[in-house]
């Protein structure tokens, strides 16, 4: 480690503006790009708090001309994700440079403000959420500039007051840019290997006691797969908006107009290039929101090929209200988590199959919910039995409440009636109403395990009008 006084000597040797006093590499802006493309193009590598040679170095002899320039090019493109950082895997800085370096390869190529105001506009004209990502954390000065300073000092563009040329390094990058970026992503230096299974540490903020549930998953599982995971560890009814936060990107379902969608994108791609925790908010009225931290990234256990609750602490809220709260139950979770990772194609086809059938000539909302009234009152053998988060009832009717929208038992004991969503009771497995319960849980989009058909049931071919 240089002293400051050698450290001051070193900079200028190097050419460097240096600051009078220099505590770390921070305390020099001309050392950022350098040190960041040295680490991108593999000449050093940090190791905890130290920096060693990379792997370049050791093959120096043997680079030839087109090594060279995808060296250059992966230093390239890691200054670029830290000029522009999207809080992704570093696709939209990327796309920001090769749109920048496209503008200047146009014959003639603007000048002056006119080239300023053409990188803008191809930016933005090619995605606005791009834009965003070139437009932020630039303070005062123009983001194009800051791109033009960019390519210029890595020889893409050449300089001359107001007119900027591009170079033939700057236009065989557009084409690299265009045909290796999953390659300059899959190699960005800040990439790490995630290994066949995660474990996540989940945690439900403001709770007390604390709540959180340790959950053990394939790393190839998508936000989507997550979201589904979650609401049965917290046993929430999934009736609401909800999305993860990721840096400044929000994922979540696109048929709600979510910004990026949740099913594009793997826990392995999410931690590769961070292990900061992300946020999962669910009911942006009640803001429920969940810390969730990559503890470890483990081998996978081929005893259990899904999704497994191994730890937790604390009773969840019940939805849309706080006075009431679900016991932590592993057990059950567990039970519901294998039933999200069996589901059999023909079993969810049979069920797509009845919930068509039941909503036959149904319009609207209130006309579905009667329609599922009818049929279940016909198909179900009442009283039945059922469980209530975890104790015996028994259903001894049904009815549809039009204020909310939902179906609603009557049961026993006495205390319940009237008063238990249909949607929140479990069924013996295999009987006519944990199917129908199944279909009604489909219907609402809800998670739900693959239910068992049963072997007597004629159906609801009564029901299919000819």
């Amino acid at each position: 480690m240089l002293s400051r006084t050698d450290a001051l000597a070193a900079g200028r040797a190097l050419g460097l503006a240096m600051p009078p006093w220099v505590r770390s590499a921070a305390d020099v802006p001309g050392l950022h790009w350098p040190w960041t493309s040295a680490i991108g193009a593999g000449l050093l590598t940090i190791d905890g708090k130290r920096v060693k040679p990379g792997p370049l170095p050791a093959s120096w002899d043997a680079v030839g001309g087109e090594q060279l320039l995808g060296c250059w090019l992966l230093a390239f493109a890691r200054v670029l994700a830290t000029v522009f950082p999207d809080d992704g895997d570093g696709a939209q800085s990327l796309e920001i440079g090769r749109l920048a370096l496209t503008v200047l390869a146009t014959d003639p190529a603007p000048t002056g403000p006119d080239l300023n105001d053409a990188i803008r506009h191809a930016i933005l004209y090619s995605d606005p959420r791009l834009y965003q990502t070139f437009d932020y954390g630039h303070g005062t000065r123009e983001p194009a500039e800051v791109a033009l300073d960019l390519l210029t000092a890595f020889g893409a563009v050449t300089a001359g007051g107001a007119q900027h040329r591009i170079t033939p390094l700057g236009r065989w990058a557009v084409q690299q840019i265009g045909v290796r970026v999953r390659d300059l992503l899959n190699h960005a230096p800040d990439a790490q290997a995630i290994g066949p299974t995660c474990q996540l540490k989940i945690t439900l903020r403001h709770v007390r006691p604390p709540c959180w549930r340790r959950i053990q998953l394939p790393s190839s599982a998508t936000l989507g797969d997550l979201h589904m995971i979650i609401q049965v560890a917290f046993d929430w009814d999934d009736d609401h908006l909800h999305a993860f936060t990721i840096g400044r990107r929000q994922y979540g379902d696109p048929y709600f107009d979510a910004e990026y969608d949740e099913q594009d994108i793997t826990l392995a791609e999410v931690f590769a290039h961070t292990r900061k925790p992300i946020t999962y908010t669910y009911d942006f009225g009640d803001d429920w929101r969940h810390d969730i931290v990559l503890e470890q990234v483990t081998d996978a256990d081929p005893d259990i090929p899904y999704s497994v609750c191994v730890a937790g602490r604390g009773d969840a809220p019940t939805e849309d209200t706080q006075d009431d709260w679900i016991t932590f139950d592993r057990p059950v979770i567990n039970t519901r988590l294998a039933g999200l990772a069996q589901h059999d194609p023909h079993v969810d086809q049979l069920l797509s199959d009845d919930i068509e059938t039941i909503l036959t000539d149904a319009y609207g909302d209130a006309e579905e919910l009667t329609a599922f009234l009818t049929v279940l009152e016909e198909e179900i053998d009442f009283p039945v039995p059922a469980m209530l988060l975890g104790n015996p009832i028994v259903v001894t009717g049904m009815t549809a409440d039009d204020a909310t929208g939902e179906l609603r038992v009557c049961s026993k004991p006495q205390q319940h009636r009237g008063t238990v969503a249909f949607a929140d009771l479990e069924f013996p497995v295999g009987t006519v109403e944990a199917w129908l319960h199944a279909a009604y849980l489909t219907y609402l989009g809800r998670p739900t395990p693959t239910p068992t058909r049963p072997a007597t049931w004629t159906g609801l071919s009564r029901w299919v009008t000819p």
